[in-house]
Protein backbone atom coordinates (compact mmCIF):
# COMPACT_ATOMS: atom_id res chain seq x y z
CA UNK A 1 0.00 0.00 0.00
CA UNK A 2 1.46 3.49 -1.18
CA UNK A 3 0.28 6.42 1.49
CA UNK A 4 2.62 9.18 -0.19
CA UNK A 5 -0.01 11.36 -1.34
CA UNK A 6 -2.03 11.00 2.11
CA UNK A 7 -1.23 14.21 3.76
CA UNK A 8 -1.11 16.76 0.76
CA UNK A 9 -4.83 15.23 0.26
CA UNK A 10 -5.90 15.57 4.02
CA UNK A 11 -4.40 19.16 4.15
CA UNK A 12 -6.52 19.92 0.58
CA UNK A 13 -9.83 19.02 2.57
CA UNK A 14 -8.74 20.69 5.59
CA UNK A 15 -7.84 23.77 3.23
CA UNK A 16 -11.03 22.99 1.38
CA UNK A 17 -13.49 23.49 4.92
CA UNK A 18 -11.93 26.47 5.80
CA UNK A 19 -12.54 28.03 2.28
CA UNK A 20 -16.21 26.75 2.84
CA UNK A 21 -16.68 28.68 6.11
CA UNK A 22 -14.68 31.27 5.15
CA UNK A 23 -16.23 32.85 2.08
CA UNK A 24 -19.61 32.76 2.92
CA UNK A 25 -18.74 34.70 6.14
CA UNK A 26 -16.96 37.47 3.75
CA UNK A 27 -19.83 38.11 1.89
CA UNK A 28 -21.88 38.32 5.14
CA UNK A 29 -19.76 40.93 6.30
CA UNK A 30 -18.89 42.65 3.15
CA UNK A 31 -23.21 43.32 3.25
CA UNK A 32 -23.26 44.28 6.41
CA UNK A 33 -20.58 46.85 5.86
CA UNK A 34 -23.04 49.43 4.03
CA UNK A 35 -25.42 48.86 7.04
CA UNK A 36 -22.11 49.88 9.51
CA UNK A 37 -21.67 53.03 7.43
CA UNK A 38 -25.08 54.46 7.81
CA UNK A 39 -25.56 53.52 10.90
CA UNK A 40 -21.93 55.75 11.30
CA UNK A 41 -23.34 58.48 9.31
CA UNK A 42 -26.50 58.47 11.56
CA UNK A 43 -24.26 59.06 14.75
CA UNK A 44 -22.24 61.34 13.11
CA UNK A 45 -25.33 63.43 12.38
CA UNK A 46 -27.13 63.53 15.75
CA UNK A 47 -23.78 64.40 17.40
CA UNK A 48 -23.13 67.75 15.17
CA UNK A 49 -26.51 68.36 15.94
CA UNK A 50 -25.72 68.38 19.68
CA UNK A 51 -22.68 70.09 19.63
CA UNK A 52 -23.74 72.65 17.36
CA UNK A 53 -26.91 73.46 19.86
CA UNK A 54 -24.95 72.94 22.87
CA UNK A 55 -22.64 75.50 21.88
CA UNK A 56 -25.36 77.69 20.65
CA UNK A 57 -26.81 77.50 24.28
CA UNK A 58 -23.56 78.12 26.41
CA UNK A 59 -22.59 81.24 23.45
CA UNK A 60 -26.15 82.74 24.13
CA UNK A 61 -25.81 82.15 28.14
CA UNK A 62 -21.79 84.11 28.13
CA UNK A 63 -23.43 87.19 26.99
CA UNK A 64 -22.72 89.95 23.79
CA UNK A 65 -19.68 89.35 22.12
CA UNK A 66 -18.88 86.33 23.43
CA UNK A 67 -18.37 83.54 20.24
CA UNK A 68 -16.36 80.50 19.59
CA UNK A 69 -15.33 78.50 16.82
CA UNK A 70 -16.01 74.55 16.28
CA UNK A 71 -15.81 72.10 13.30
CA UNK A 72 -17.94 69.95 12.43
CA UNK A 73 -18.22 66.71 10.00
CA UNK A 74 -21.12 66.65 7.62
CA UNK A 75 -21.26 62.60 6.34
CA UNK A 76 -22.32 62.14 2.62
CA UNK A 77 -25.83 60.98 2.76
CA UNK A 78 -26.67 64.51 4.63
CA UNK A 79 -29.13 66.07 1.98
CA UNK A 80 -28.83 69.65 4.07
CA UNK A 81 -28.38 71.52 7.71
CA UNK A 82 -30.21 74.69 8.61
CA UNK A 83 -30.18 77.06 11.33
CA UNK A 84 -34.10 77.30 11.88
CA UNK A 85 -34.77 80.46 14.52
CA UNK A 86 -34.59 78.14 17.46
CA UNK A 87 -33.24 74.79 16.56
CA UNK A 88 -30.55 72.87 14.28
CA UNK A 89 -32.07 70.46 11.53
CA UNK A 90 -30.57 67.83 9.96
CA UNK A 91 -32.14 66.23 7.04
CA UNK A 92 -30.22 63.38 5.74
CA UNK A 93 -31.85 60.40 3.21
CA UNK A 94 -31.14 57.23 5.21
CA UNK A 95 -32.31 53.56 3.69
CA UNK A 96 -34.17 55.43 1.21
CA UNK A 97 -36.32 57.39 3.23
CA UNK A 98 -36.04 61.26 4.90
CA UNK A 99 -34.86 61.72 8.30
CA UNK A 100 -34.66 64.44 10.20
CA UNK A 101 -32.38 65.04 13.61
CA UNK A 102 -33.46 67.91 15.41
CA UNK A 103 -31.84 69.84 18.58
CA UNK A 104 -33.76 72.84 19.95
CA UNK A 105 -32.04 75.76 21.14
CA UNK A 106 -32.50 78.56 23.79
CA UNK A 107 -31.91 81.06 22.17
CA UNK A 108 -32.60 82.57 18.78
CA UNK A 109 -30.11 81.82 15.72
CA UNK A 110 -29.77 83.40 12.65
CA UNK A 111 -27.24 82.42 9.92
CA UNK A 112 -26.32 83.60 6.53
CA UNK A 113 -27.80 80.22 5.03
CA UNK A 114 -27.12 76.33 5.44
CA UNK A 115 -25.15 73.52 4.58
CA UNK A 116 -26.05 71.07 1.56
CA UNK A 117 -23.05 69.29 1.05
CA UNK A 118 -20.58 66.78 2.71
CA UNK A 119 -17.45 67.59 3.92
CA UNK A 120 -15.72 69.76 7.05
CA UNK A 121 -17.45 72.78 8.04
CA UNK A 122 -16.09 75.33 10.63
CA UNK A 123 -18.73 77.38 11.95
CA UNK A 124 -18.05 80.57 13.97
CA UNK A 125 -21.22 80.90 17.03
CA UNK A 126 -21.49 84.74 17.88
CA UNK A 127 -23.72 86.34 20.40
CA UNK A 128 -25.22 89.70 18.57
CA UNK A 129 -26.76 90.59 21.88
CA UNK A 130 -30.16 89.96 19.71
CA UNK A 131 -29.62 86.21 19.49
CA UNK A 132 -26.89 84.11 18.23
CA UNK A 133 -25.60 84.10 14.72
CA UNK A 134 -23.64 81.02 13.04
CA UNK A 135 -21.15 81.86 10.44
CA UNK A 136 -20.29 78.76 7.89
CA UNK A 137 -17.07 78.45 6.33
CA UNK A 138 -17.29 76.36 3.36
CA UNK A 139 -15.60 72.98 3.20
CA UNK A 140 -12.77 74.14 0.86
CA UNK A 141 -11.35 76.68 3.38
CA UNK A 142 -11.42 74.19 6.30
CA UNK A 143 -7.52 71.99 6.05
CA UNK A 144 -7.71 68.43 7.83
Amino acid sequence: MNMKGQVSNELLVVVGFILLLFIPLMAVMYLKLGDVNTDLSLLQMHFSAARIAYLVNAIGYMGEGSSIITEIYVPENIKSITFNPNEVVFAANVRGSENDVTQPTSFTMHSSGGITSPGRYRLEIINTGTGVSVEIASSEEVTS
